[in-house]
This record gives C-alpha cells, structure tokens and sequence, in this order.
C-alpha cells in the first residue's frame, strides 16, 4: 500500500501559510493598548491562553507516552512539527502578556512543575488517552475547541493587533485539527481490528477534558459563558466520526441515557 502521504501534504500547506513572530509589529500592541482598544476580555484571554499555551513541553510528552507511536511515522512526524507551532503560539501570547504587563508568573510557575502527561493520561481510566486511536481522537477535539475559542475572540477584539495574532493562531490550530481528523479516519480504515479501535474512541470521547480542567488553572474564564461554542464544537465531532455510524450511535445512547438519569430540577431552580 502506497502511503498517503498526509505529513508532506500538511507540511506544504504550513510551508504555504505559516507565520514567524518576527512578522508581528509588536509595537502595534502598545499603540493599541494606549488608544484603549484592549478590552478587560482581551487581557483575560491572553493570560489564559498563554499560560495554557506554556505547557507545550508536557503536550510533547504525552505523544510521547502513547503506545505504538513509532508505527505510525507520518503521525510520529507530524508531532514533531506540530510541537514547534505550538511553541511559537507559547512564545506570542507570553511576549503580549510581558508587554502589557499582565500578572502570569505565578501561573506559568505551576504550569512549569505540574506533572501534566501523567494526569492527561489518568483522565481515562480505561488508558484510552496511551493508545494512538484515543489520543487521536483528544487532539483532534482540543484542537477544534482550541480554533474556536481563538477565532471567536479575534472577532471579539477591537485591537488589530490582538485580532491579528488570535486569527493566526486559531488558524494554526485548524490545520492541525485537520490533520489529526484524517489520520483518524485513515487509522481506522486501516485498524485490524476495528471494533477495538472505536472503543478506544468512545471511551476518548467520554473522559476528554480541555487541558485548562487537567491544570485546574484558569478555569474560571475559560469555563465562563462568554463565549458559547460547545454545541458547535459537538456538531463538529459528529461529522468528523461519520466514518462510523455505528460509534455515533453509541455516544448518542450513552448521552441519553445520562441525561434521562440525571435529577430533575427543583421547582425553585426552574423558576
């Protein structure tokens, strides 16, 4: 079988549409700032992001823990290069924070010591997230909540500068979505064992939490409801696991059956 040749086809496309930060006017950033276009929410999402963002080297280190890995050298390479994009995104968001002198460095401190590829991994009790259809399936919905949460916050924003850096790397963050949702599909496609291989889907599906929720950092703005994104971010899943109806089927019931389950509310909460 011919490979597909998904890395190089994703490289190209990088190589195309990339960015340096060297790019940025940075000096922009404060002209913004002194003509008052950075907002409260902006400052908010830059800390957040940026000390999110600070946790790349843990990020590397979970592709790291996931079995078979180095049977898979198109994905194998391609988390070598996506962790040099991400690191870029770390860079940015911490340069703005620096700039506008907002308050980070106790937080990216706990980033630092916080032994993140061990607890991303604990979050699936079933060690869905050491397996390559699990962790898969994790990047590919962190990276697709990551774009919209940048993209919907450039939209937000009256700083050109800061609409500009949200955009680029909400768009680094598609591409990577991108990458991750044909790998598995072609995965499965190609799985011996394809029934396994949904069950570790599944199970990725069910225990996933956004990195942020694994720190326990920064969660009260980015679990607030200012930007709502997580009914299109299920529609977006849904489509990327149509390859297996019999897998949407699954979650559909499981979703159910919890709702069906779970108390009603009281009268007073109603009202």
């Amino acid at each position: 079988m011919l490979p597909s040749m998904l890395y190089e086809a994703y490289y190209e496309l990088a190589e195309r549409t990339g960015w340096r930060v060297t790019d940025l006017d940075w000096n922009q950033l404060q002209a913004d700032a002194d003509a008052g276009l950075i907002s409260d929410f902006d400052r908010s999402a830059l800390m957040g992001t940026a000390v999110i963002e600070h946790g790349v080297p843990h990020y590397s280190e979970v592709w790291s823990l996931v079995e078979g890995l180095r049977d898979h050298w198109e994905l194998w390479q391609f988390t070598t290069l996506w962790t040099g994009e991400e690191h870029r995104h770390s860079f940015s968001l911490k340069r703005a924070c620096d700039l506008l002198g907002l308050p980070i460095s106790e937080d990216l401190g706990t980033v630092t010591k916080f032994r993140f590829a061990e607890a991303q991994k604990q979050s699936c009790e079933l060690d869905c997230y050491r397996t390559v259809p699990g962790m898969l399936t994790y990047a590919m919905i962190q990276e697709v909540a990551t774009n919209r949460f940048y993209l919907m916050t450039a939209k937000r924003s009256q700083s050109p500068f800061l609409k500009k850096l949200f955009t680029l790397i909400g768009n680094d963050e598609m591409r990577h979505h991108c990458f991750y949702r044909d790998m598995l599909r072609r995965t499965y496609e190609e799985s011996t064992d394809r029934a396994a291989f949904l069950d570790q889907v599944f199970h990725s599906v069910m225990s996933f939490k956004m990195p942020h929720l694994i720190y326990n950092i920064q969660t009260e703005f980015l679990e607030s409801s200012e930007w709502a994104v997580r009914e299109d971010i299920i529609t977006t899943i849904g489509r990327c696991l149509s390859f297996a109806p019999e897998l949407i089927a699954r979650l559909v019931a499981t979703h159910a059956a919890a709702a069906s389950a779970a108390p009603a509310p009281s009268p007073a909460a109603a009202s």
